[in-house]
């Protein structure tokens, strides 16, 4: 079943871009801004929901707030939620229709276990750079042949398996199938 729903762990992802939360909130809400416009543009190419949600646990006297910014969902935990509780409710309430950016243990486990599909936040990068890349170069690319790497050597297998050695586990192609769309 392909994914209805894209909810992103949002200073997880902002982590792995070499951004800690710490530098997010100490210089304003510049990058994160900047993130969700991003994440604007990639929910229209791939025209799906997308929800962000924030830690804002630490401040006092917050309450949950929920903003909608160029398409994308934003949501703030409330003092002394941690957006993990969160995304877990979440995939709680839509289970297999939804996939979870993080990189988190304990929610990418919960996550499994209600039947989401989970994207890890170095992977989501580069699929997020790739497509604004993409987008910029789609003519330049077009009939230039692509450049074979020399320097991958083939997989050498014993002799004593059987089936087609060329051919991906069954797990392993239902999961390139379903990360096609993102």
């Amino acid at each position: 079943m392909t994914p209805k729903h894209l909810i992103i762990d949002g200073y997880n992802v902002l982590g792995a871009m070499g951004l800690p939360p710490q530098k997010v909130v100490g210089q304003g809400e510049g990058h994160r801004d900047q993130f969700v416009a991003r994440l604007g543009l990639y929910g229209q190419r791939i025209q799906c929901p997308i929800t962000v949600i924030f830690d804002a646990w630490r401040q006092p006297g917050n309450m949950r707030n929920t903003a909608h910014q160029s398409g994308v969902t934003v949501i703030y935990s409330a003092e002394g939620e941690r957006a993990d509780q969160i995304i877990q409710q979440l995939v709680r309430q839509y289970g297999k229709e939804t996939a979870i950016v993080s990189s988190d243990l304990e929610v990418t486990n919960v996550a499994r276990a209600h039947g989401a599909f989970v994207i890890r936040s170095q992977e989501f990068l580069t699929r997020l750079q790739k497509g604004n890349q993409a987008s910029a170069t789609v003519r330049v690319a077009r009939g230039k042949p692509e450049d074979k790497d020399d320097s991958e050597s083939p997989i050498v297998r014993s002799k004593e398996k059987k089936g087609n050695p060329r051919k991906l586990p069954k797990k392993l192609r239902q999961r390139n199938r379903i990360m096609k769309r993102f």
